[in-house]
């Protein structure tokens, strides 16, 4: 129940953050970045501590689709809230932030109501244990890149119609945004490819560990950004082109593990 309270503590901040940074953006009040980072940085310290507490009232990570779902958003928005320190990526509190309160506000409802059972890990040790830490963290930094690429997106057709107001003065340069995103993506694939390689050996029946959907869509996930990354190296692809090759490959990769879990836990009432 403690965790359920910090979680819910944590997306009334983060909601506070994004308004307050959206109030900035659109001139209804003087930006104050100061202000909206200590609401992110508390925002990210009661999620931390619901996601501790949930680690401790059930002996180890529950790998349940909305705590999985809890400890993502955490990597998300504190990659994001640390990185807004030297780079100017406060804009992009507005869109993530309500994502990860929403994802608490689930997490929350579900804790209260006991409504899902939950799955330990005990010990996040050995291969296993790195296995999930890396695909957890993998998953956070391509989820990102996806945004970071549907934003560079907009901001590339809008500079394309020669509009440079809205979301094009709000977004840092385009230079700038284009780097940002091939970075989380060799970032997201390293982690990614070490995921699939220490967790290899631990699969021993691919069908009755329900392990089929995942394995073929997250090897797609995988071929689509190992393209991506080919295509900018030898075509110096970028804009338009780099970022619907990056929303496709996170769309294949967000598929793989939550869209298994939500089908087998949520819909079929069967653990992964």
């Amino acid at each position: 129940m403690i965790g359920a309270v910090l979680a819910l503590i944590a997306s009334g901040l983060y909601l506070l953050s994004a308004t307050r940074q959206w109030q900035s953006l659109t001139k209804r009040k003087d930006a104050d970045k100061s202000l909206v980072m200590i609401l992110a940085l508390a925002a990210v310290m009661s999620h931390s501590a619901a996601v501790a507490n949930n680690w401790i009232t059930h002996g180890g990570l529950n790998l349940a689709f909305f705590d999985v779902g809890a400890v993502t958003a955490l990597v998300i928005t504190l990659v994001i809230t640390l990185s807004s320190w030297r780079k100017p990526l406060e804009n992009l509190f507005i869109g993530l932030f309500p994502m990860a309160a929403a994802v608490l506000i689930s997490f929350s409802l579900h804790e209260i109501l006991g409504s899902q059972e939950h799955e330990k890990v005990t010990q996040l040790t050995g291969g296993l244990g790195w296995h999930i830490i890396l695909s957890i963290l993998a998953y956070s930094v391509l989820i990102i890149a996806c945004v970071q690429a549907t934003l560079l997106y907009l901001q590339d057709l809008a500079l394309k119609k020669h509009n440079t107001r809205g979301l094009v003065q709000a977004l840092p340069p385009l230079q700038t945004m284009d780097i940002l995103l091939f970075e989380m993506v060799w970032v997201g694939m390293v982690l990614l490819t070490a995921a699939f390689v220490i967790g290899f050996p631990f699969i021993e029946d691919i069908r009755g560990q329900h392990l089929v959907h995942k394995t073929v869509l997250s090897g797609i996930a995988w071929l689509v950004f190992a393209t991506l990354l080919f295509g900018r190296y030898f075509f110096g692809w970028r804009g338009i082109i780099a970022s619907r090759w990056a929303i496709v490959g996170t769309g294949f990769l967000i598929l793989a593990y939550f869209g298994s879990k939500f089908v087998l836990e949520l819909l079929l009432n069967r653990g992964l």
